[in-house]
């Protein structure tokens, strides 16, 4: 099984087909939320260019639509790193764009009346140890507040908590309602989304689409963990995110674990985990671990590794005791783009035409904006 909790039940009507050779003034590579974002931000800019989008399978297939739900303004690499390879000028204008990018994907999605479960209840990052109590509280900075033992239990019901770090610039929402919702918003505008249409060939000024040549001004690669090994070579590997959910919990359930305000939460072990309680009240928990594949190869049996998705199920329960015998209904996974730098790219050569942003380590729901 690897069916999405953000998908659901939800029908996925395709698209059309590229099924011709077209000219467009932009073309678009992949429609995940970077191809999507791109596209959103060049018809504000400049609302006559002709943009196509083409994605291999369906908007909303990859991680954009089956990653955690948190728009957050973490960046993969530290804050020391930053400063000390770009200046801290650069540093602290990232942030504020990353701060405010939260507030913005609201603000749009709130103007639109796009129904993407979003709520900006902050992130808890907790210890349930002396050495994870030990290890956050080198990380207290002006964007983030201590919590003793009895705050942190205030916000959160975890069992042996003892404190945390918060944050409040963290949104949790539902990424595929939000992919989905901001294609048919492109829709609308004239964009042209092309489905189950592949790229195969970039080259300057042109892509070739399925066979079929489409003549572009500028192109823009936005292919995350599915990117091409002839694009990127080792520059970039996928590594896997595994993710579970349970049931919706009850009222009492609800009481039980606290966090009505929907702050986003994990655990401060050496394994990556990420939670939230999700618009219909479930507890959706994802973390990694799931081995590397010699080569860098994508693997679809990587994405329903029933060992982990095991293992965050007894987390879960180990947190939260209180939620015993509760069915777990949803499994699913899938890649995410590890650049060896641990940081995003964004690229453009004007004379080729040629740009291409990714690498988000995990991080692209605010990123890609």
């Amino acid at each position: 099984m690897n069916k999405s909790l953000w998908r659901g039940d939800e029908q996925i009507v395709s698209r059309k087909t590229i099924s011709a050779n077209k000219s467009f003034d932009v073309a678009i590579v992949g429609g995940g939320f970077s191809g999507l974002w791109s596209a959103y931000h060049l018809k504000q800019i400049q609302p006559s260019l002709n943009i196509a989008i083409f994605e291999k399978d369906y908007v909303g297939f990859g991680a954009s639509g089956r990653n955690g739900g948190w728009a957050s303004a973490e960046y993969p690499t530290s804050s020391a790193r930053l400063i000390k390879e770009h200046g801290l000028a650069v540093y602290q204008n990232l942030r504020k764009s990353l701060i405010e990018s939260i507030d913005e994907i609201g603000q749009i999605a709130k103007s639109n009346n796009w129904q993407i479960e979003y709520a900006k209840g902050g992130s808890l990052v907790f210890a349930t140890n002396n050495a994870q109590l030990s290890r956050i509280s080198q990380d207290l900075d002006n964007e983030h507040n201590f919590l003793n033992t009895v705050e942190a239990k205030q916000l959160l019901n975890v069992q042996n908590i003892k404190g945390g770090l918060f944050t409040p610039h963290c949104a949790a929402l539902n990424p595929f309602k939000l992919t989905s919702a901001l294609a048919r918003y492109l829709d609308d505008k004239g964009v042209e989304i092309f489905e189950n249409s592949k790229v195969d060939q970039i080259s300057d000024k042109k892509v070739v689409v399925n066979g079929f040549d489409i003549d572009c001004e500028i192109s823009i690669r936005a292919t995350e963990a599915f990117t091409a090994r002839k694009w990127m070579k080792n520059q970039q590997i996928p590594i896997y995110s595994l993710m579970v959910a349970t049931e919706p919990l009850t009222s009492d359930q609800l009481i039980q674990v606290r966090n009505m305000q929907r702050a986003t939460f994990q655990e401060a072990c050496h394994l990556i985990t990420y939670a939230q309680i999700t618009g219909d009240n479930r507890l959706a928990i994802g973390g990694r671990g799931v081995r590397y594949k010699l080569f860098s190869r994508l693997s679809e049996r990587s994405e329903v590794d029933n060992r982990m998705h095991s293992a965050l199920e007894r987390r879960a329960l180990r947190w939260f005791p209180q939620l015993e015998g509760i069915k777990f209904q949803y499994r699913w996974g899938g890649p995410v783009a590890l650049t060896r730098r641990w940081q995003s790219y964004l690229n453009f050569d004007q004379t080729s035409g040629r740009a291409a942003i990714g690498g988000y380590v995990g991080d692209g729901v605010t990123l890609s904006f």
